[in-house]
């Protein structure tokens, strides 16, 4: 996501409308990237638990369309 904004030069809200999120969630996502290395790395061992996926934003969003 940081990558996509430095390369095509957009702001988290021309990021947020491309992707279909909020401001606020790409500025959520990217905040853990501030983190310092040995923290993220923590958090990276801790590892990924979840046996589905939860549902996210984007499939709220549709949903929410729908009604």
């Amino acid at each position: 996501m940081a990558l996509e904004m430095e390369l095509n030069d957009l702001t988290r809200a021309e990021l947020a409308r491309k992707l279909g999120i909020s401001r606020a969630r790409v500025t959520q996502l990217l905040n853990p990237l501030k983190l310092p290395e040995e923290l993220k790395d923590k958090i990276e061992a801790m590892g990924d638990y979840w046996e589905r996926r939860l549902v996210t934003e984007r499939v709220l969003r549709r949903r929410n369309k729908r009604i």
